[in-house]
């Protein structure tokens, strides 16, 4: 009895050291359990478009934001995003954006926005404001110690306002959309050495919500380098194009919305 009590503890004690020093998977975006990341954007944007006032008997003009108000093709912002791993297939992402532009300039022919008509001869002012936040969920349907692959919904609040003004003549019109809307999602991960990683993500839909219409397009993929366990940095390039078309509205229209380029950031977890 004592000698078969002595080979149990020793093959428990022989299990416990094996334990310890089984190798631990090395930390990538597949093992984080939390993620905060801070980017810099730098890439261009076109808006296109055509606001309508439904009592005129003339359509508003097809425009360009960037070619024909004067509005900057150049972005240059912050962005945030944060990651919450739940369980060890379940994650969900939340980042947040916003673009704010203006500009005073002369149109180069006349055009019609809404009930206003801007001519040539005009001062112009005008802006472009985009708020946008969404929340992903992913359920992971590859999970290994490399490579994890996953799918899910996305959930966007979205607000675009645009709006011309000319001081000269009292005259302004604003065109405002805004409401939720969903993605089908598809996310994965690639773990190429112990300290870099792929990682590339697509979101899409088109939805038709009682007098509002959207097209979302987000497209991402980066190159991660883990510096310490709890921190990485990377280099990535995002590409996300958007519709919003209002009918039913006074006035009512259309704006699609194209923003891509490189981004640098930096990637705290744990």
């Amino acid at each position: 009895m004592r000698r078969t009590c002595i080979a149990v503890v020793l093959l428990a004690a022989s299990g416990a050291l094996c334990a310890q020093q089984a190798p631990q998977p090395p930390a990538s975006p597949i093992t984080d359990h939390f993620a905060a990341r801070v980017s810099y954007y730098r890439g261009s944007v076109s808006t296109t478009g055509s606001v309508t006032d439904p009592n005129s008997p003339t359509p508003g003009t097809p425009i360009s934001l960037e070619d024909d108000l004067g509005l900057t093709d150049k972005v240059h912002q912050g962005r945030v995003e944060f990651i919450f791993r739940m369980r060890e297939r379940h994650r969900l992402r939340v980042d947040m954006w916003e673009l704010d532009r203006d500009a005073v300039s002369s149109p180069t022919s006349t055009i019609v926005f809404g009930d206003v008509t801007l001519l040539p001869t005009d001062i112009v002012s005008s802006n472009f404001d985009w708020r946008q936040t969404d929340f992903t969920y992913t359920y992971s349907v590859l999970h290994k110690q490399r490579f994890e692959l996953g799918v899910g919904l996305g959930f966007h609040l979205i607000q675009a306002s645009t709006e011309a003004r000319v001081y000269a003549r009292g005259v302004h019109e604003t065109f405002d959309g805004a409401g939720p809307f969903a993605t089908v999602a598809l996310d994965g991960s690639f773990l190429i050495t112990d300290r870099f990683s792929f990682n590339a993500r697509a979101q899409y839909m088109s939805l038709h919500l009682h007098d509002t219409q959207g097209k979302l397009g987000d497209y991402h993929a980066d190159l991660q380098f883990r510096w310490k366990p709890n921190l990485a940095f990377g280099l990535g390039y995002q590409a996300t194009n958007e519709q919003i078309t209002v009918s039913n509205a006074n006035p009512y229209g259309d704006m699609q919305f194209n923003v891509r380029g490189a981004e640098l950031f930096v990637r705290a977890s744990f």
